[in-house]
């Protein structure tokens, strides 16, 4: 099993509670889903991407939060990955032997790389982004 949450389930990210609760939540069930299907050696993996391409930000209400905002600004600033990025992650996870298990891996943009953990002072050229 493979997971898609974000560096938002550890991360905050102002304007952004609702979506960082939600990766949160499946960042949770991944390490779950792993405690009581790992002894029948099923393997789950939770990949949390940074600043990814994808169609979030056309489902932003806000248009100062949306592409033409503080997403676009992002974008702007540390480039982003594409799906065919997150994609090759699955499949380097996908293609591990059998008895390995990557728990967890978190794949940024080279320039997203300065994003720290909640609760921590940024020192990145634009506000933490997801």
């Amino acid at each position: 099993i493979v997971n898609i949450s974000s560096i938002g389930a550890h991360v905050t990210f102002p304007n952004y509670a609702v979506y960082g609760a939600t990766k949160a939540a499946l960042t949770h069930l991944s390490a779950s889903l792993r405690s009581e299907l790992g002894p029948r050696d099923v393997r789950v993996t939770n990949i949390e991407p940074g600043l990814t391409a994808t169609e979030l930000g056309d489902h932003i209400d806000n248009p100062a939060l949306a592409h033409a905002g503080q997403l676009g600004e992002f974008f702007d600033a540390l480039g982003g990955l594409s799906a065919g990025d997150v994609a090759d992650v699955v499949a380097y996870v996908a293609s591990r032997p059998r008895h390995v298990n990557l728990r967890q891996i978190v794949v940024l943009p080279t320039r997203q790389a300065w994003a720290v953990p909640a609760g921590r002072p940024h020192t990145g050229p634009v506000g933490n982004c997801a």
